[in-house]
């Protein structure tokens, strides 16, 4: 039976969303809204280079619980450099999405407009604000939360370098030791 680490089980599930969430038709939502092509390609790499992020992660956490349970060290030195990199490609990606987000301001404004009967344009503009600074910021805690995670990989995969955990005890009288300098004298 294969155990997936908590983490692992919440990119692959984030992967899934993310899949179902551009095959479920976004077009339904926003077909009436002139969108620049520039708009759509940017969200479109936004998406997929989220949905790589999300599977690379996965992977990532199963190659670390694999490398954890067997304690291979060259396998969690791997890890660490796998992890620094997707956190890193994570932040990138968490501020495009929100520059994006930011770019395209009015289209999501228009939208909340042209789809909502009740409501303002200042109310959708408070409401867009009030989920910039939301999203934002989440995007922000989860990146750091990811910065943490990754130093304290590399903290781990350092000390398994600097010591001989995860090897083989050799026998010592099967290696003498070399005869000192002093007996040269």
């Amino acid at each position: 039976m294969l155990l997936l680490h908590p983490r692992q089980a919440i990119y692959i599930a984030a992967t899934v969303v993310l899949f179902l969430s551009k095959t479920t038709g976004e077009e339904h939502y926003f077909q009436n809204i002139n969108y620049h092509a520039y708009s759509n390609k940017a969200a479109d790499a936004v998406q997929y280079t989220a949905i790589a992020v999300c599977i690379l992660f996965s992977l990532a956490s199963l190659f670390g619980v694999v490398g954890s349970i067997t304690q291979h060290r060259k396998m969690i030195a791997l890890f660490k450099v796998v992890y620094w990199f997707v956190a890193i490609l994570e932040f990138i990606v968490a501020v495009a999405a929100i520059v994006i987000f930011a770019v395209q301001r009015s289209v999501f404004i228009e939208a909340c407009t042209t789809y909502s009967d009740e409501v303002t344009a200042d109310d959708c503009t408070v409401g867009y604000r009030n989920f910039m600074i939301i999203f934002s910021i989440l995007l922000m805690v989860v990146s750091f939360i990811q910065f943490y995670f990754a130093t304290a990989i590399s903290a781990y995969a350092t000390r398994l370098r600097r010591t001989n955990m995860h090897e083989k005890l050799r026998n010592l009288e099967d290696f003498p030791e070399p005869p000192s300098k002093t007996e040269f004298f």
